[in-house]
């Protein structure tokens, strides 16, 4: 026996080989070095963590795109009348702060006329009536709501039953 009296032997990986049920050789490391098996943990936990991070971000940019494709598909679908009304229903409120808003900045710096301001206020009513019009139209089209509206009270308040009169002598 050629022993030395560092024992470098005990620091030498060993290797241990088995067979698997088909008859291949399946080969361990045995690592006696604690910082190398550290240090391989460590390496083997952070790709375990990235690899289920890129998991995640797939899943995510997956049902993105699912979601966008649903979207395209709905805007496909929609007719043009469709479309008009839900861009008045979702513009239709800036357009009224615009045009009342600025009526308003344009009397307050007195860019307009003093004897033009009848005409521009009846053209503003024209126009907010216009928009407002539309805006209950798209309402009044909207599906109706599966429970009818109440005013939050029940119809007919359930009846107590009475108590009989007490008498009083």
């Amino acid at each position: 026996m050629d022993e030395d009296d560092f024992g470098d032997e005990d620091m030498m990986d060993e290797q241990s080989t088995d067979k698997s049920a088909d008859g291949r050789p399946i080969v361990r490391h045995v690592v006696k070095d604690v910082r190398s098996a550290m240090k391989l943990r460590q390496i083997t936990e952070a790709a375990k963590a990235k690899s289920e991070m890129a998991k995640i971000r797939a899943d995510e940019r997956k049902r993105k795109q699912e979601l966008k494709a649903d979207l395209s598909r709905i805007r496909l679908s929609m007719s043009a009348g469709e479309k008009a009304r839900s861009h008045v229903a979702v513009a239709g409120p800036f357009y009224l702060l615009i045009l009342i808003g600025g009526f308003i900045a344009m009397l307050g710096a007195g860019a307009i006329p003093d004897e033009q301001v009848s005409v521009a206020s009846a053209l503003l009513t024209l126009l907010v009536t216009g928009l407002m019009a539309n805006l209950r139209s798209i309402i009044s089209e909207s599906p109706a709501p599966e429970e009818p509206v109440t005013n939050g009270h029940d119809d007919e308040p359930e009846e107590k039953p009475k108590a009989p009169p007490k008498s009083y002598l």
